[in-house]
């Protein structure tokens, strides 16, 4: 049973645990089946010249261990700045991706503020150089689609209940693959997406979708 990975799945697999579903999207790419996706997620990702949402939030994550080690060089204590994370991640549209990275961090270093910051200046490039790894085996693991055809009635039945066009167009990317290849599975952190498992199962060749977090018993996989 092949797979057709949403966007969600292959960033969350990059940034691990900064991104909350990061620890399902590795299961996923442990499991032998094939991975597919699409031109529609592969620009969302990755944009163009490497300026997709994966940059983005690259970004934030180098932003973060910054403010906090600057915060550390003048005298802030440890439970201040995870109090002050902890608060931003209770916002609407707001959340501090390194702040389970730090906490962990912070329990072997807490008390001993210079070599917390040195350490984390250490940890920030081991991070990024996992993620460099991770999106090596992304280009390894995933064969991405083109697709030229519209699916124009798929389309329009779609966004009678989708509001996002982009779901819109991941949908139909994975019908397109889905029509060569049998008992193709759509993968989706989005409940926008999942929520319509029965109506895309319907009107596509998709066989089956299913959500990120409900590969957290998969069998067979060591984490």
């Amino acid at each position: 049973m092949a797979h057709f990975l949403d966007s969600n799945v292959i960033i969350g697999y990059i940034f691990d645990n900064a991104d909350t579903q990061g620890k399902y999207a590795k299961i996923v790419m442990r499991i032998p089946e094939e991975k597919h996706s699409g031109q529609t997620v592969k620009n969302e990702c990755f944009g163009f010249n490497e300026n997709g949402r994966c940059q983005t939030v690259k970004s934030d994550i180098t932003r973060e261990f910054r403010r906090v080690i600057a915060a550390l060089n003048r005298g802030s204590e440890v439970s201040e700045i995870l109090e002050e994370m902890e608060k931003i991640n209770t916002l609407d549209n707001k959340r501090c991706r390194t702040c389970i990275i730090i906490r962990d961090i912070a329990e072997k270093y807490n008390g001993d503020a210079i070599r917390l910051a040195s350490v984390l200046r250490t940890s920030q490039r081991n991070f990024d150089a996992g993620c460099l790894r991770r999106r090596d085996d992304v280009d390894k693991k995933i064969i991405f689609h083109e697709r030229d055809l519209s699916y124009t009635d798929i389309y329009n039945t779609l966004k009678e209940y989708i509001e996002d066009m982009d779901d819109i167009e991941v949908i139909i990317d994975a019908h397109h693959v889905g029509l060569d290849i049998c008992n193709l599975v759509l993968v989706s952190g989005d409940k926008d997406v999942t929520s319509f498992e029965e109506l895309i199962r319907k009107v596509t060749s998709i066989t089956d979708v299913k959500r990120l977090s409900s590969f957290a018993d998969y069998v067979g996989i060591q984490n």
